[in-house]
């Protein structure tokens, strides 16, 4: 072989890569992903069900099913409707721990004063909600996430302004609206909220800092109590001077402290500790509104720590020193921990893991894009659901399936809005009211106190908190009789109106004992609404449904009867409980 041909085909070889297969340099051959992902109307089921907790239109899947690339848009508009704004709210109770049980300390506000014979669950709700809904509001209308640290007001409601008093809400209004307290208190967002820290009480001696955590925890997804020490036994903890002195002279305790105390004392301008119970009228900072021998105090009330005895420390974030709350705001909203926590709160939630299990790498593009779009949450809630760990469906081998993969749990809201929007029945309960007690009307599905939250596998914000992302045999019962009873109410509503285009879930109307290819594509039209499989009439699964629906007719000789538990089979079904 002659030089010129010979240069030619080495030069073709190392462009090729083309090597033996004795060379250790040799690339690995690749190997296929194990990770399965969702189909295009599966991924628009899950996002569909995450951002809003209800099914999509069938038109929507039948869109996606013939040209997936239009799923982008859909999303876009999911991320705009009210039911966004709901699961925005529920989202950020996991991290305020904002809604515990409406009856008790601490909470408990009763219906007494202006707002005697209003359900107390409506005013403790309204109270609860109130940085929810500031939350809400600012993710909806696409300000920078980090308004909610630094917005210059509160979001209240009539009730919430009757409750706290010095708020400039317009007199004979109603609903949710931006409003400034008016007695020279700072504003920041949620931490000019007086539930935020009404809920997160203190202690003249704690000095705030449970406050203090709970508002890093929420923000930052920093838990100084998750951090390894060594707890100094010759500490005399019944001393409460001995503690004082040791959380700024002893070596193991001055480690936390030494940053938790000087933060936590921004909110020493909040009142300690307040019993809501025992209030005997509105507003709150009234100052004889409260019951005798409580001490008579506004809730804001700038020095009362010091007034009370304590010494706290210099106001500081991390090193940085502040004057008030408004200061705090600010340097949270600078802090890249608050960034970072955002979008870790944002994947967490959507793909129903521990926020303290999600790694860094999962989520560190996500926090550059959140950064680099200007803090826009509906930006990070759209990345996080067209992300490649939130399509994934199942995996191939048995180490794969560690990962991030499996079907997501139907939780209680979700389960409540899911219903209500595919029968219009919320299981609600009836108020009673008698001269010893006020028990309100509340969703039973939603609620942890007369409710069935917890045993849905939900949370109530103080004893339980934090979702059981499984299917288990009390979530599996409540599914099973809120399915009972929302068949019942579909069927009797949608039999009742004469306009087709009206009803929730019946196309046609059929006899059991009529055509069977009108009851076939009344299934087939069940399927979609309720599962969001686009199955033809003569399907497999249509067939199975027939045939349970002919037994059930057969059953009880009542077309109604018959219709009843067909959907209500279908509603308790693992393909409601999970996406």
């Amino acid at each position: 072989m002659t030089a010129s041909k010979t240069l030619p085909l080495v030069a073709a070889l190392l462009l090729t890569g083309c090597v033996s297969d004795d060379d250790p340099t040799s690339p690995a051959p690749s190997e296929p992903d194990p990770h399965v992902e969702l189909s295009p109307t599966e991924h628009l089921l899950r996002a569909s069900m995450a951002l809003r907790g209800i099914r999509p239109a069938p038109g929507e899947l039948e869109q996606v099913a013939a040209d997936p690339s239009t799923l982008e848009g859909i999303v876009d508009g999911y991320l705009d409707s009210s039911e966004f704004g709901q699961v925005i709210r529920d989202m950020h109770n996991e991290a305020l721990l904002s809604r515990v049980d409406w009856a008790f300390y601490p909470a408990g506000f009763p219906s007494v004063g202006t707002l005697e014979g209003v359900d107390p669950f409506v005013v403790n709700g309204s109270v609860q909600e109130a940085a929810l809904r500031l939350i809400e509001q600012v993710v909806l209308s696409g300000a920078p996430y980090a308004e909610i640290v630094t917005a210059d007001y509160v979001y209240v409601s009539d009730i919430v302004a009757t409750v706290w008093g010095n708020l400039d809400y317009p007199a004979g209004g109603s609903g949710w609206q931006k409003a400034h307290f008016t007695d020279g208190r700072p504003h920041a967002g949620i931490l000019s909220d007086p539930w935020v820290f009404t809920r997160h009480q203190s202690t003249i001696s704690n000095n705030n800092r449970g406050r203090a955590n709970a508002i890093s925890k929420a923000l930052l997804c920093y838990d100084f109590l998750s951090r390894d020490i060594e707890i100094d036994a010759s500490i005399d903890l019944s001393d409460p001077e001995v503690v004082a002195n040791a959380v700024v002279d002893n070596p193991t305790c001055a480690s936390c402290h030494q940053t938790l105390d000087p933060m936590a004392s921004f909110f020493g301008d909040y009142f300690p500790i307040i019993v809501p119970g025992s209030l005997e009228g509105y507003p709150y900072d009234d100052y004889n509104s409260l019951a005798e021998g409580d001490m008579s105090q506004p809730f804001y009330f700038p020095g009362i720590f010091e007034l009370a005895g304590s010494e706290p420390r210099e106001r500081a974030y991390f090193g940085e020193p502040g004057e008030d709350v408004a200061d705090l705001g600010r340097m949270i909203a600078e802090d890249p921990r608050f960034s970072l926590c955002a979008a870790k709160r944002f994947y967490a939630y959507f793909n129903q893991r521990r926020i303290d299990e999600v790694a860094l790498s999962a989520v560190a593009d996500l926090q550059l894009d959140f950064v680099k779009k200007g803090f826009d949450a509906k930006a990070l809630a759209k990345a996080v659901v067209l992300g490649r760990d939130f399509r994934r469906s199942h995996a191939t081998t048995p180490t794969a399936a560690e990962d991030l993969v499996g079907v997501r749990v139907v939780q209680p809201n979700q389960l409540s809005s899911l219903i209500a929007d595919l029968t219009g029945f919320r299981w609600m309960s009836q108020r009673i009211v008698t001269e010893d007690v006020d028990l309100p009307s509340v969703d039973l599905v939603r609620d942890s106190f007369l409710g069935f939250q917890i045993l849905g596998g939900g949370t109530d914000s103080q004893f339980v908190t934090s979702p059981a992302n499984t299917f288990n045999a009390t979530s599996a019962l409540l599914l099973q009789t809120l399915a009972g009873e929302a068949a019942a109410h579909v069927v009797a509503s949608d039999f009742a109106e004469p306009d087709l285009d009206a009803r929730r879930l019946f196309r046609v109307m059929p006899e059991p004992a009529g055509d069977e290819a009108e009851i076939r594509e009344q299934i087939a039209w069940l399927h979609r609404r309720i599962y969001g499989e686009l199955v033809t009439p003569d399907d497999e699964a249509v067939s199975e449904t027939f045939e349970l629906h002919l037994a059930l007719f057969a059953e009880a000789q009542n077309a109604v009867r018959a219709w009843e538990g067909t959907v209500a089979a279908m509603l308790q079904d693992i393909r409601v409980a999970t996406y």
